[in-house]
Formats: C-alpha cells, structure tokens, sequence
C-alpha cells in the first residue's frame, strides 16, 4: 500500500513539474497564428440552405444544437466552450445527395480577417440516394477579427 501511495505521489510531483517550462517563443510574436480545432462533423443537421455562422455567445451555440437535436434522439451535446477565450465556426452544407466529409483549414490570417478554406470529400458511392445535411463545427482562439470562408 505505501509503494502505491508512493507511486501516486511522484508520478503526480513530475506531472506538476512540466508546467514551470518555459512557452514557446512564437506565442510572444505580435501576430498569433490562429488555430482550428476540430469538435463535431456530422450527416444531418436538419438546415436544408448552406450557411456558415461564427458564433460567439454560448446562447447561439445552444439555439445552434436545438435545431439539429429536432430529429436526433437522443441528441448531440453541446460542446464546451469558454466564449471568452474562444469562438465556434460553424458550415452546413445544406441538402446533398450522399455523405461527403467536410473539413475546415486555415488559409490565411491578415491584421483584419482570418480566412478558412473548406474542403469537401467526395460523396459516398454507398449512399448515393441517400439526402444529408452536413455540418462541422470547429472552435478557434478569440478573435474580432472577420471571419471568412472560401470554397
């Protein structure tokens, strides 16, 4: 029983330990590399028009997931997000003949934008006949900057 406290003890002291290293320096640059971070793709949301959104409050990211939980039981959950540090972009794609994955990229990011480019798989063979409604929501660091998307 003491080699296993003793175990937790350390293993939990060298764990700590890695927090006092010092950040990369890219972080201390004025101009922040924007990074996406992938939370959810899925088939069917239940929009039927394409449309991109940059949600930026936790009341929209809700009324965002009550829409596609209509026809989903049980439903999806809602991500956690922290809206002060970060911001969700979200794409439909709207009504589509079979399942294609859909992917959002950084492009570029200016003193003013930020542009992400998105990229689609090509449809599933399988599901031919089969309509979908594709979505991907992906979360970026907090920015004001404009958020634009490109095909």
């Amino acid at each position: 029983m003491r080699t296993l406290l003793l175990f937790l003890f350390l293993f939990g002291i060298s764990c700590a330990g890695q927090k006092g290293l010092p950040e990369d320096n890219a972080k201390d640059s004025h101009q922040e590399v924007q990074m996406l971070e992938h939370l959810l793709c899925e088939s069917h949301s239940g929009v039927e028009q394409e449309a991109f959104m940059v949600v930026r409050d936790p009341k929209a990211l809700k009324k965002f997931f009550l829409q596609i939980n209509k026809t989903r039981k049980p439903g999806l959950s809602v991500p956690a997000v922290d809206f002060t540090k970060e911001i969700v972009v979200i794409y439909c794609g709207g009504i589509r003949t079979g399942y294609s994955s859909l992917k959002m990229e950084l492009l570029k990011e200016s003193q003013d934008t930020i542009t992400l480019r998105l990229k689609e798989g090509t449809p599933s063979q399988e599901e031919g006949i089969l309509e979908t409604t594709p979505f991907c929501v992906y979360k970026l660091a907090y920015t004001q900057k404009e958020i634009l998307l490109v095909q």
